[in-house]
């Protein structure tokens, strides 16, 4: 069954389509929330969230203009960044907080030291980088969809790219860590 059909059927009040639609996506959501987040809670609430606005308002994706998953990754990322302007306003701070890429736990102590590596130079890079690398590279979207989840233009994206690539060439190589991207 395709998304559009488990949608319409999820709106509907079919509760099984929203599981399996949730199945197929929770992963990319939830990862994407923790990025913006680095908060367990919070990544959990705004994925809750993401998910709850297809259901209410299923006509806002467009299977025309974007992969459910790419408009739903798009949708968590407007609601982390309505959050944060919340909390700015409540707390008047005006600076996004920084994003963290997690670490993945590998077993081999080499490949664990390089991921730990990557992880910690990712940290580094400005937020506009960090973010298309992650969804590019982690996520798997293409240029076109991760143009679209950051709103900007895919030339853009390429930029964001390159320097961010260039970047942690430059942070990695004394390591010898790059092979591990």
């Amino acid at each position: 069954m395709t998304d559009g059909q488990l949608i319409a059927r999820a709106a509907g009040g079919d509760g099984t389509a929203f599981e399996l639609l949730y199945d197929r996506h929770w992963k990319a959501v939830y990862s994407y929330a923790w990025l913006l987040t680095r908060s367990v809670p919070d990544a959990e609430d705004v994925t809750q969230e993401c998910f709850l606005a297809l259901i209410r308002k299923p006509s806002s994706f467009d299977p025309a203009r974007a992969q459910l998953r790419t408009w739903l990754i798009a949708v968590v990322r407007r609601q982390y960044l309505g959050r944060f302007r919340k909390s700015a306003r409540e707390s008047g701070s005006a600076f996004l907080p920084e994003v963290a890429i997690p670490a993945r736990i590998d077993e081999d102590l080499i490949r664990t030291e390089r991921a730990e590596a990557v992880r910690e130079a990712l940290g580094t890079l400005p937020e506009p980088q960090r973010e298309a690398l992650y969804l590019f590279e982690f996520e798997g979207l293409n240029l076109a969809e991760v143009a679209a989840v950051l709103d900007i233009e895919p030339n853009a994206v390429k930029a964001r790219l390159y320097r961010g690539r260039e970047q942690l060439k430059q942070l990695l190589t004394p390591c010898n860590c790059e092979r591990s991207l």
